[in-house]
């Protein structure tokens, strides 16, 4: 393999070293990927005529080898002048299909913060352990899909995602938990008011078409990733809007409220809630009440909530 001779980490980081210039594709345009998608197709055609390709198609890796190869050499400025223009050269070269980005949306990392502000230092360590296995598993399988691993790639490939497909292309699996970021930010809702009904219904719509298409195992890190990254893709034009169709698909019939009062100590609904749902933060059984009180006021929710009303 042509690697043997220099290793693939110096050109790696003979190209990350200009990472300071990336733009995060903000000022590359369409038109602008699509002449970089041409140079793409021309080199992909004339690597594929030369006699070596043909006795041996490049491996998967020796193809990323070859793109970093190429990145780096001295004269490249002249074909992709920025750095961006050469980071989606990579991309569309090595991996289109963003399995490094769209794997790592699969799997739940717990963050080392979190983890070390645990006390108990055996469920510390259990979890620093569960990370790297977590890790380690991803690192396997992006490998088995692209023929390398290249952590660097993934920041710039989520960029890339949001930029061009983003709002193009519905995210239907996710494990990545981010609802309390989310919900402790919706938090400053006062009301659902400003969503007429009419509105209401509309989001009731686009919740029951999105449930449709996604997997049985959808869950509320998917709802997240969609209500907060994919906002255009689907019409949501306030934080309102985006905290009520969460609920929607999430919860649609507020059965976390129900749990809530049902029961008569907080541990209870907590424990109750995160058996059923299997996450729990006390800000959303608030946003389900502001929802509840605007959109379904008729709900009776357990039997208490009758008694509460007489």
């Amino acid at each position: 393999m042509a690697s043997g001779f220099i290793p693939i980490d110096h050109y790696r980081t003979k190209l990350y070293q200009r990472r300071n210039d990336s733009n995060n594709f903000l000022k590359l345009s369409e038109d602008e990927l699509a002449h970089v998608a041409q140079k793409v197709y021309k080199r992909q055609e004339m690597l594929s005529d030369t006699l070596s390709y043909k006795l041996k198609p490049m491996s998967k890796l020796e193809t990323y080898y070859d793109a970093l190869r190429y990145l780096t050499s001295p004269l490249i400025h002249l074909e992709l002048p920025t750095y961006d223009e050469k980071i989606a050269y990579l991309i569309m070269t090595v991996d289109p299909y963003l399995v490094l980005f769209k794997e790592f949306l699969k799997i739940d990392l717990p963050s080392l913060d979190a983890i070390f502000k645990i006390e108990d230092k055996k469920e510390r360590n259990r979890l620093l352990e569960l990370r790297n296995q977590t890790i380690a598993t991803y690192e396997t399988t992006v490998r088995e899909q692209i023929g390398f691993f290249d952590i660097n790639l993934l920041k710039y490939e989520e960029m890339f995602f949001k930029k061009y497909y983003g709002e193009r292309e519905l995210i239907t699996e996710v494990q990545n938990n981010n609802q309390d970021y989310f919900i402790n930010n919706a938090k400053i809702l006062r009301s659902f008011n400003n969503i007429s009904n009419e509105r209401y219904n509309e989001l009731v719509q686009i919740a029951q078409t999105w449930l449709s298409i996604a997997p049985n195992e959808f869950n509320s890190n998917v709802a997240t990733y969609s209500v907060t990254n994919q906002r255009k893709l689907l019409g949501l034009r306030n934080l309102a809007e985006q905290a009520a169709l969460f609920i929607l698909l999430v919860d649609s019939n507020l059965d976390m409220l129900r749990i809530y009062e049902e029961e008569s100590r907080m541990p209870n609904v907590e424990k109750r809630i995160i058996e059923e749902f299997g996450y729990y933060n006390p800000e959303l059984l608030n946003l389900e009440k502001k929802f509840h009180k605007r959109f379904c006021p008729e709900k009776e929710l357990s039997i208490w909530t009758k008694v509460k009303k007489d």
